[in-house]
């Protein structure tokens, strides 16, 4: 409670001594020092565009240099030292690209630092591809986050490389800057690290706590942190006086100091500024993986998700900024390296078999494939990514939806009822829209893999991780594989004996054994449900000799609302739909059973809402 008071009235000084307005110059003053001078307006900041063009022909010259075998990721500041890779065949990275339906790829790689001078390539050892990397502001010490969020530092004056952050649980580190000191790194845009003490000194960075992401002119740099709203954004900031100006809002990805290029979330939504005018416009609202500025030309490179999944399910788009004009072309990896001579796009291979790369010079596309999905994997695939678009970007009438979800889901019989489509249909209905606004996140999500997948012959069982769309059933059709079931669980022994308990009721129901009918109500204090679950089951034993009733489709859900269960030990409720046909009418409904500690599940009430069979409420 004592943190947390000083926080607020940390935050209320700050917003007391200062107005902020998007795009305007700002002064932090630092009480504990003079008071900071004034400093001039965006269109004043001296922009220095050739040091980054002169700075790609020296890398071209250094790298020159380098053996045949090693691929450049970066090289030192002062052009002394690159940093490269071989490939590593490895049968684990193999395995758990398989299991991306949708994201960044991984390899395992020898890395290395290279002297040029001296003419010596330091092994640094095995990693799992690189995904952040930076130099330090004075170029003496190089950090970067393998794919295993394990976090190393290699200080290039004595040649040691350092591992100052094991991988712990379920922490993921995704981006890494420097502070301008050099005795701090920043985690993720929030997590502070202190290298000496190796501890984490924050877990939420202070607002406008400026860490740098690249050189701008003199001692100001294009830096990231955290306005006071503790929204994430992009400013010019200069130390000398401890002025900034805001860029944008969101995450840095690259700048050739007269564009800058950032996404709207981690993965998301790639946006171009100038940084004259500040004026900014979208270059791509879905996933992006990778995205560079190439210095040379100032055009922009970056991979995202290609909608036709039967293809190749991610594109390489080259733009120019000014024209907006696009050249696509797809691949079967969104990963890459680009060469710091920005002469070639070294990707991440989805199999280490596979080997792709691009000559950015005559953007020919470059590549050995001799494995690939297999055919139920890539269209198992194909169809969880087409569930997703249909889910968030559908825009039309019940008449339209109908076409389209009738190509991703079906109803199917064995081995128990299991209703996709049916379900799929009636959420249309109650929300008019094919999956309501509280079970959907922003966007699309950017990455998203199997968490387990198994196909036995024409059927497969899939989990997908997110939290309410989980355990997937799916079915062959004519070589087409279709949705047929959300945590419906159907060879599950839960199954099993939720279906005999409601057998068992329907069973008392028609035999007209109204005590073993109502006894799930039995001794319960009286109130309107309870009430209302004896009137249904007394009408349906009145009218037993005119009836049929049905067993339909039963959902394991667990915790509350809407949850469903990811495995069938996790469950502790279920929804098993009834169907009862008098005549020529037919209606559906749902009964509710719930269980504890594991136990047997026994049943609660009838849900009569003829929507609610839907199975989301």
């Amino acid at each position: 409670m004592k943190k947390l008071f000083i926080l607020l009235l940390c935050s209320i000084t700050l917003l007391s001594s200062c107005t902020i307005k998007e795009n305007e110059l700002v002064i932090i003053d630092n009480r504990d020092n003079n008071k900071n001078s004034t400093s001039a307006k965006i269109k004043d900041w001296q922009i220095d565009i050739a040091s980054q063009k002169i700075a790609i022909e020296k890398n071209k010259e250094v790298i020159s240099k380098l053996g045949e075998n090693i691929i450049p990721i970066t090289v030192s500041p002062d052009h002394s030292v690159v940093i490269g890779y071989s490939n590593v065949k490895d049968e684990t990275t193999d395995i758990r690209n398989s299991m991306v339906i949708a994201g960044n790829m991984v390899q395992y790689m020898d890395l290395f630092a290279c002297d040029i001078a001296n003419n010596t390539n330091k092994y640094l050892g095995k990693f799992m591809s690189i995904k952040s990397f930076q130099f330090d502001h004075e170029g003496k010490q190089w950090a970067f986050i393998d794919g295993e969020d394990n976090v190393y530092i290699y200080n290039l004056e004595n040649g040691e490389l350092y591992k100052v952050i094991e991988k712990y649980n379920y922490r993921e580190f995704n981006t890494i800057c420097w502070s301008r000191d050099s005795k701090r790194l920043m985690f993720n845009n929030r997590m502070i690290f202190d290298i000496a003490s190796r501890e984490f000194i924050s877990i939420a960075a202070d607002s406008y706590t400026p860490f740098i992401k690249v050189g701008f002119s003199n001692n100001t740099f294009i830096t990231e942190m955290k306005n006071n709203k503790y929204d994430n954004i992009i400013a010019l900031y200069n130390f000398d006086n401890k002025s900034y100006t805001q860029i944008a809002d969101g995450y840095y990805k690259d700048s050739d100091n007269t564009n800058l290029i950032y996404t709207v979330d981690l993965l998301q939504g790639l946006k171009i500024v100038n940084l004259k005018t500040l004026e900014s416009k979208t270059i791509e609202d879905g996933p992006v993986y990778c995205a560079n500025i190439l210095k040379s030309t100032g055009e922009i490179i970056y991979t995202t998700l290609n909608s036709n999944f039967d293809d190749d399910r991610y594109l390489l788009v080259k733009i120019d900024p000014e024209t907006m004009t696009k050249k696509v072309f797809p691949l079967c990896t969104p990963s890459y390296y680009l060469s710091p001579a920005e002469d070639v796009l070294n990707f991440i291979s989805d199999y280490s078999e596979n080997s792709t790369m691009i000559d950015l010079n005559s953007f020919k596309v470059i590549k050995t494939i001799n494995k690939k999905d297999n055919e139920d994997l890539k269209n198992i695939k194909s169809t969880i990514l087409k569930m997703f678009y249909l889910d968030y970007s559908f825009n039309g009438s019940y008449d339209e939806y109908e076409v389209k979800a009738k190509k991703i889901y079906t109803n199917t019989e064995y081995p128990v009822p299991q209703e996709a489509l049916n379900n799929k249909l009636t959420d249309f209905k109650r929300f008019n829209t094919p999956l309501p606004n509280n079970q959907k996140e922003d966007y699309i999500p950017p990455s998203i893999s199997f968490d387990s997948i198994s196909i036995k012959g024409n059927k497969a069982s899939i989990n997908i991780g997110r939290f309410f769309i989980n355990s997937i059933e799916l079915v062959k059709i004519e070589d087409e594989w279709y949705i047929t079931g959300f945590s419906t669980h159907p060879e599950s022994k839960e199954v099993s004996q939720i279906r005999k308990t409601v057998k068992n009721h329907i069973d008392a129901i028609l035999s007209g054994n109204k005590a073993e009918a109502l006894k799930h109500w039995e001794g319960m204090e009286e109130n309107e449900t309870v009430e209302n679950n004896r009137n249904v089951v007394e009408n349906l034993i009145n009218n037993r000799d005119k009836i049929l009733i049905e067993i339909g489709e039963t959902e394991l859900w667990s915790m509350s609302d809407p949850h469903r269960a990811e495995s069938p030990e996790a469950a502790t409720e279920a929804r098993t739909k009834v169907i009862i046909k008098d005549g020529k009418n037919i209606s559906k409904y749902k009964i509710v059973l719930s269980r504890r500690n594991r136990g047997e599940f026994e049943i609660q009430f009838w849900d009569t809402d003829p929507l609610s069979v839907s199975q989301l409420y």
